[in-house]
């Protein structure tokens, strides 16, 4: 059996914005509809990875 940590870096949930469930990956189905609403658009969240999220902007001077 695998365990999936739930805290630290590279820990990644889904969120439907219709209902606002939040969920592991592996509660979605292989067609990524949300669990509860059948909501076709599921947002990623990941939490704990800020080195990813704070890509220098090559815009700015």
């Amino acid at each position: 059996m695998r365990i999936i940590p739930l805290r630290g870096p590279g820990v990644a949930w889904f969120k439907c914005p219709a209902c606002r469930l939040k969920c592991r990956p592996t509660a979605v189905g292989e067609d990524g509809k949300c669990p509860r609403c059948g909501g076709s658009r599921m947002l990623k969240l990941s939490f704990g990875d800020r080195a990813a999220a704070s890509a220098p902007d090559s815009d700015r001077s």
